[in-house]
């Protein structure tokens, strides 16, 4: 059976029963989150069998005759036990939390989606090998996603037994010190926080605040509001905006006054969110001691800074997680940090460094492990390359005993790749943590997910991923961008000229215009097989853009640049907000773009 993430323990024992007619029975251990995924599989149940399930709860635990029967032991743990039997024509699903059960329901959710209503008859007995189960959405660097987005998502991460969720703020939230400047960029509401926070309590995930309080403060620092905090007064500014964003600022961590907003900052967003974790963030804090705090060293200057902010989250009872790449660089600090909080441990190599992993091992503090998607600089999830990194990562985390696993899935370069081309590397993070036996990077893995992703039980949609991803090994959006903006192959540590045969870059248009043809082509058609269609057009679209470059040749008139923007801007809005879509579109013009020229107002 189709069952992501696969269950550790499941005996099929012959036969098959017919959901048609079963009708859906609660116990009063289950609370209203349990009865609106039983709602859920109510509508899913109807829309198969043309029959919809009756709901109710009762006192006791019932005879499963006749029933699908949810209950719960109120213990602790995520496990669950599911039974489908012909001999009493019942289902049993009994979790040893209220999560248990939840996830007990996902499990036969997904049997029904791929199974149909003659569901096989088996015993099931799951529970996940870690604890904490987290995807990371970048809100920061090019899309901000809708409070609908959202909850697609989570509705996505839940399917697949994700208990966190993190989405990634820089400048884009409506706090007070930040007026004028995130109106411009598209933004998030305490309300809509609010919402979320909600939303994902229903769905039993953990909505866990994450704001860059050190590093990565371009736009605020930027501002002539706050620029007296930033640690530069001076820096060499790029031609490509997007790298300016991602190279710079970082706070003057000498001055008083920076602790204060990063706090006031913290105050007002604390109180949005029910997690008892808030991730600081802390990462990538390249300007620290260049500019206002010449002289001071490195690794005590970072120290100092990132205890005040964990010191006044503690006082507020929170549980601090943090980027750990800095750390990592200054290992004479590791002792000093204290042992309640969690370091998180990023690596997106398809060979990743997993030695750092046993370094955090050896602390007192908490770890968690994160790789990534490989979705950033991407129009689609480069699955070849992500796999290997999200397994490896996992794996090795999984042996030394790690809190768990947070897979990320960044926004640089204006976030071209829609979180509907990422769903591959997102289910493929929540399978390994919670079963480490899962066996991923083969056919039979790749069939399970494409059933179930995108409802293609042939397996083509995924081959057709992994084809993409090809194509971007050839070619990818970053290395576009920076053609675009200084006319060669930019990269900040290795600057290379343009290329200059342009055949291979024809040819790789060509191919991506052929898969863009099979995707339409399939015979199961979604929104997500749209999105995968944009991209690869979008993608053959740029490499004829790259070729132009190289040839010198001018622009033609046929408008295809301009009918492929008009549908990606109308798939961008349905799930986020305007933010810099028009930003990626001059790029796909092969046009420069001034931020202020067009983002959202």
């Amino acid at each position: 059976m189709n069952i992501l993430p696969q269950p550790r323990k499941l005996k099929k024992t012959g036969g098959v029963l017919c959901l048609a007619g079963l009708g859906i029975v609660l116990t009063q251990n289950c609370d209203s989150r349990i009865f609106k995924a039983a709602q859920k599989l109510r509508d899913e149940i109807f829309g198969e069998t043309g029959i919809e399930p009756e709901i109710t709860k009762v006192l006791g635990v019932p005879d499963v005759k006749g029933k699908i029967v949810i209950d719960c032991q109120n213990k602790k743990g995520e496990g669950y036990k599911l039974s489908v039997c012909d001999y009493v024509e019942g289902i049993s699903i009994t979790g040893e939390s209220l999560a248990g059960a939840f996830y007990g329901i996902q499990t036969l959710r997904q049997m029904l989606a791929t199974e149909g209503e003659d569901i096989p008859c088996c015993e099931i007995d799951d529970k996940p090998d870690m604890n904490y189960r987290g995807f990371y959405h970048d809100a920061s660097r090019g899309r901000v996603p809708t409070v609908e987005g959202c909850k697609q998502m989570i509705d996505f991460l839940a399917y697949y037994k994700h208990n966190s969720y993190q989405i990634y703020i820089e400048h884009t939230f409506a706090f007070d010190e930040y007026k004028g400047i995130y109106k411009a960029f598209g933004y998030l509401t305490p309300e809509e926080i609010l919402e979320i926070d909600e939303y994902c309590w229903e769905n039993f995930i953990d909505f866990v605040p994450s704001l860059s309080t050190f590093g990565h403060l371009f736009r605020p620092l930027e501002s002539d509001k706050l620029k007296y905090l930033c640690e530069l007064d001076e820096y060499g500014s790029y031609n490509n905006p997007w790298v300016n964003t991602m190279l710079h600022h970082t706070i003057n961590a000498s001055d008083p006054r920076s602790a204060q907003l990063i706090c006031s900052l913290i105050d007002q967003y604390v109180p949005l969110f029910r997690s008892k974790y808030f991730n600081i963030c802390c990462d990538e804090t390249y300007d620290i001691c260049q500019g206002k705090s010449a002289g001071r060293d490195k690794g005590e200057l970072y120290l100092e800074f990132t205890l005040k902010i964990i010191d006044h989250l503690r006082s507020l009872g929170k549980t601090v997680m943090m980027w750990g790449d800095i750390v990592l660089r200054h290992p004479e600090t590791m002792s000093r940090f204290p042992d309640d909080m969690i370091m998180l441990n990023w690596a997106y190599s398809n060979n990743p460094n997993i030695e750092s992993i046993s370094i955090f091992a050896k602390q007192r503090f908490g770890q968690i492990v994160c790789p990534g998607t490989s979705c950033w600089n991407q129009f689609v999830e480069n699955v070849g390359y992500a796999e290997q990194n999200i397994t490896k990562m996992v794996a090795e985390g999984g042996r030394l005993k790690v809190m768990g696993m947070l897979n990320t899935s960044w926004g640089d370069y204006g976030a071209v790749c829609p979180m509907t081309c990422t769903l591959y590397g997102a289910a493929l993070g929540g399978a390994l943590a919670w079963n480490h036996r899962t066996k991923a990077m083969n056919a039979k893995y790749d069939q399970a997910a494409s059933a179930l992703i995108y409802g293609d039980p042939t397996g083509e949609t995924v081959k057709l991923i992994r084809e993409l991803g090809k194509c971007e090994d050839v070619l990818s959006w970053g290395p576009f961008v920076n053609a675009v903006f200084d006319n060669r192959f930019w990269y900040v540590e290795h600057p290379a000229p343009l290329p200059k045969d342009s055949a291979p870059y024809s040819e790789n248009a060509k191919r991506c215009f052929e898969i863009a043809e099979k995707f339409r082509r399939l015979d199961v058609q979604s929104e997500l097989t749209d999105d995968l269609r944009i991209a690869a057009e979008g993608l053959g679209l740029m490499n004829e853009q790259f070729v132009r470059f190289i040839d010198k040749k001018p622009e033609p008139e046929d408008g295809r640049v301009e009918k492929w923007c008009e549908r990606y801007i109308e798939s961008w809005l349905k799930y986020d907000k305007l933010s810099e879509v028009n930003a990626v579109c001059e790029v796909m013009r092969g046009k420069r773009f001034r931020t202020k020229d067009l983002l959202a107002h």
